[in-house]
């Protein structure tokens, strides 16, 4: 595969997390801020919540349907031809958000989400590309880059949608300003993957599509042992992962009273951890302890920071928190994923890489439509539950036995 070709697989990851970068703190900033006048004067905080949840909710809930759809369509007709499916399909998920801000529509922003979500397969497809060039000596540390990739958007979103939404630097600058760059920046990718981009693997180029492969698929992978134990894991770690992410400003925003600018900081630093975990620690971490041992570390390390977030009492410390915590995120993840991929044969990486999409996916939406119902009663709930969660997966992490390596001969799922 060609280093272009590489670079538009990474670029695919980097935008598709970007994306999130950019609109959570915008969307913090029209729904959530009361100053802002995209929502009528005086609607109350639980509205506000509800909408925020509904927004970013139907954007997870749809890609948890279009994850393994497309995933497992990649298997069958190729990489290049669902990438293009999802980036095509993201770039108009935007052009809908954008056309929701000017005509300040709840339901077009809803409509943007739901178009971007369906179509937000673009990671696991990208994923299985990576693992379909990869050996066994090499995968580990490739999914890393994935992991860099992932940590290069968390950190060019939020500086975009930072800067560029910053009124104070240039008074052209505004909440859409973002959205228009990172549209262009999809639509430049989709014709890099046109043109440089080339399958490696050989299909039929057959496939049946099915609104229903989500469900399918998840009930083939609580059948095979193997899937099942890390799925139990891998999904409350990205359950309570999610419910920090989604809400942390929220949080930062209502305690600290932080700016768009401020909340962008913070995801930032999010995109430093992740960074310094593919760049310095998954390679030393990998040659000294077990992928098992990781998890359960990670998952325990990620709840005590998020405790340390709550009882800062200071918004600069509460970001600070966050810095160990998705450090040990990073490292949870990519461990995971490994997991995932050497639990069965080549020929299922798109399958089993829609899986695990489609539970972070799943946890995503979950922790979005119940997380803002838990703020509404108590505004460190979410936390609390996120916490239990990380706790509760590192226990069944140690205590299940998630890391089990295909052999040849045994059936893979599906």
């Amino acid at each position: 595969m060609s280093t272009k070709a590489l670079i538009a697989l990474y670029l695919v990851v980097m935008l598709d997390v970007s994306g999130q970068g950019i609109l959570f703190p915008a969307l913090n900033t029209l729904i959530i801020d009361p100053a802002n006048d995209f929502l009528p004067k005086g609607t109350s905080a639980t509205t506000r919540n509800f909408y925020y949840g509904l927004i970013i909710g139907s954007f997870f809930f749809c890609w948890f349907f279009g994850a393994t759809m497309i995933a497992s369509f990649s298997d069958d007709v190729g990489r290049k031809k669902a990438l293009i499916i999802c980036l095509a399909g993201s770039a108009l998920g935007y052009v809908l958000t954008l056309v929701g801000i000017y005509w300040q529509s709840v339901t077009l922003l809803v409509l943007g989400r739901v178009v971007a979500g369906f179509t937000a397969g673009s990671q696991s497809v990208s994923q299985a590309a990576i693992i379909d060039i990869s050996t066994e000596e090499t995968k580990a540390k490739n999914l890393g880059k994935i992991v860099a990739a992932t940590a290069a958007g968390l950190a060019f979103g939020p500086v975009v949608g930072g800067i560029f939404s910053d009124k104070d630097i240039l008074p052209e600058f505004n909440v859409t300003v973002p959205v228009y760059i990172i549209t262009v920046c999809i639509l430049m990718t989709l014709v890099l993957v046109a043109v440089s981009f080339k399958d490696v693997r050989e299909t039929d180029g057959k496939s049946s599509m099915s609104l229903l492969s989500a469900f399918t698929d998840l009930a083939d992978a609580v059948k095979f042992k193997p899937i099942r134990d890390i799925s139990i894991v891998f999904f409350l770690n990205v359950f309570g992962l999610v419910l920090f992410y989604v809400f942390c400003i929220v949080y930062l925003f209502r305690e600290f009273k932080f700016t768009t600018l401020e909340n962008s900081i913070a995801m930032l630093v999010m995109g430093v951890a992740m960074a310094l975990t593919s760049w310095f620690l998954i390679k030393p971490l990998e040659e000294r302890f077990s992928k098992k041992t990781l998890v359960v570390i990670s998952l325990s390390l990620m709840a005590v920071f998020q405790i340390l977030f709550l009882l800062s009492g200071n918004g600069y410390l509460a970001v600070a928190c966050i810095l160990p915590l998705f450090i040990a995120y990073g490292v949870a993840y990519t461990n995971c994923l490994t997991i995932f991929s050497e639990a069965v044969p080549e020929d299922r990486q798109g399958w089993v890489m829609g899986i695990s999409i489609s539970l972070l996916t799943l946890g995503g939406g979950l922790a979005s439509v119940f997380g803002e119902e838990l703020m509404s009663v108590f505004e460190s709930l979410p936390f609390l539950l996120s916490i239990g969660m990380l706790f509760i997966g590192s226990l069944l992490a140690l205590t299940l036995n998630i890391s089990q390596p295909y052999q040849e001969g045994e059936k893979s799922g599906s």
